[in-house]
């Protein structure tokens, strides 16, 4: 008997289905399932067209040597889609092999993983952040509105509003209804990889994601590590730009001095970075691991020494002034270490992982260093709350889908409008009543196009152009 009470406690299936419908909870379900369906298929891109934002933005890269041994890693590139590998890539064979089956242990000991980054939104409004003079202590509010208030205070909200979603039936429909055009079907995977030029492509974007490891600004809570690091990537993201157009050849004069002072690794390090963003900067060439690791060498160097002239400074007196003086003037000086203020300038919100950061946009920002996929978020203009609404617009794109909807819903109906016909009379004026003493049927024809232009709109003023000071600190 008790047992018979148990299994009765325990509801079936069946009475499930019926308390569901009852209480109509399967009819909403499927109502905005279907729903859902009809938004992604009216809102997705044409079946043929490659989402080749999915591609990069899912993209994983991976360094390994084949033994502790070896002195010049390889690289490979795995394409993802919902987070499971459906491809391979080997930057030098340049081939596509099936994703990797078993763990390999002397890549696991050597390698080097890069997750994939994805832009969470773009901040073009800078702060200053206090640094204190002394102790360890954390940075005051701004350092809490440089994270917390533009990340942290939307993933409540996040969350709440995907388990809705994803409960009400609509994130379901969505997906399925733009399914044909997303990269987990398969067929969106094979035109990929039958794309032609397809391996160089995903090559340089896999080169653009090395290149931007050395700028991403962790969570980091600690002001004097946080100042440290900042220094660290400010010169870093200013000898690159400098790499892009050395028209005076000061990094090539600056490798030969290392060279002369015995400072061969500095200088080799410093010729590679300089070779693999020139190579980069020319679209027809084919990149290769080579080039990747001189990404790697010269940003480990900064990381370890925070300058590469550390140690090899001109003593003191007039050259040793000229030399400072040419590092500022190239943005490349070593950084101070009694910062009481630091400038955080535009910047992109990134999220890898679980962990969120920001990277400053002068990489970004470039042809060369910025990746295809980051472009429509570098164009965007928000502070404050719009910034945090499209941090969390972005983790939703169902939703953005009702938006992209009504716009396309608009533009129908206007389109609709303008080839309704008109009457033969009314097609190139319009009747306005005027006074007139002698006849009251009288009527002026005033020519259309006056009546719906509209006004003019004046030109936006230039941008202004706003640049921090750096300090310099002479030793």
């Amino acid at each position: 008997m008790a047992r018979k009470k148990g299994r009765s406690l325990i509801p079936t299936p069946g009475s499930i289905i019926k308390f569901a419908l009852k209480n109509h909870l399967l009819t909403a379900f499927l109502v905005l399932c279907v729903f859902g369906v009809v938004v992604g298929v009216r809102t997705r891109p044409v079946t043929s067209a490659i989402p080749w934002d999915e591609v990069f933005s899912e993209m994983t890269v991976a360094s390994y040597r084949e033994s502790p041994s070896d002195t010049v890693a390889r690289f490979v590139i795995d394409l993802a889609a919902g987070g499971r590998v459906f491809r391979r890539y080997d930057v030098d064979s340049r081939t596509f092999l099936p994703p990797p089956r078993s763990r390999d242990y002397n890549r696991t000991i050597t390698g080097t993983l890069y997750r994939p980054l994805r832009v969470r939104g773009h901040l073009t409004q800078g702060l200053w952040l206090d640094v204190p003079r002394e102790g360890r202590s954390l940075l005051p509010e701004q350092f809490q509105e440089l994270y917390r208030a533009t990340l942290d205070y939307v993933k409540p909200v996040a969350v709440v509003a995907g388990v809705a979603g994803t409960l009400s039936g609509y994130s379901v429909g969505y997906r399925l209804g733009s399914w044909n055009s997303s990269l987990r079907s398969r067929a969106v995977q094979e035109r990929v990889l039958a794309a032609p030029d397809v391996g160089r492509m995903i090559t340089r974007e896999a080169w653009r994601r090395v290149l931007l490891e050395p700028a991403v600004m962790g969570a980091e809570d600690d002001a004097a590590r946080f100042t440290a690091v900042h220094g660290t990537q400010r010169v870093y993201a200013n000898f690159f730009r400098v790499a892009l157009n050395d028209s005076d050849g000061f990094i090539p004069r600056e490798a030969s001095r290392l060279a002369r002072l015995g400072r061969l690794d500095e200088s080799r390090a410093m010729s590679g970075f300089l070779e693999s963003v020139h190579r980069a900067g020319t679209d027809s060439v084919h990149l290769s691991s080579a080039d990747f690791g001189a990404i790697e060498r010269w940003a480990s160097l900064l990381a370890r020494r925070g300058h590469w002239a550390r140690e090899a400074i001109p003593p003191s007196g007039e050259e040793r002034a000229l030399y400072l003086g040419m590092l500022s003037w190239y943005g490349v000086a070593p950084p101070g270490s009694a910062n009481e203020r630091v400038w955080i300038g535009p910047r992109l919100l990134v999220r890898e992982g679980e962990t969120d950061g920001f990277i400053a946009d002068d990489i970004p920002s470039t042809r060369v260093g910025g990746p295809l996929a980051w472009h429509a978020a570098l164009e965007e203009e928000r502070s404050g709350m719009l910034a945090a609404a499209g941090v969390w617009f972005s983790d939703h794109p169902e939703f953005v889908a009702l938006v992209r909807l009504g716009s396309l819903e608009t533009d129908e109906r206007a389109t609709a409008t303008r080839r309704l016909p008109m009457r033969p009379a009314a097609a190139d004026t319009v009747p306005v009543a005027a006074h007139d003493t002698t006849r009251v049927d009288s009527v002026i024809r005033v020519p259309v196009d006056s009546l719906t232009a509209a006004p003019a709109r004046a030109d936006s003023a230039p941008e202004g152009l706003a640049a921090a000071a750096d300090t310099l600190d002479i030793p």
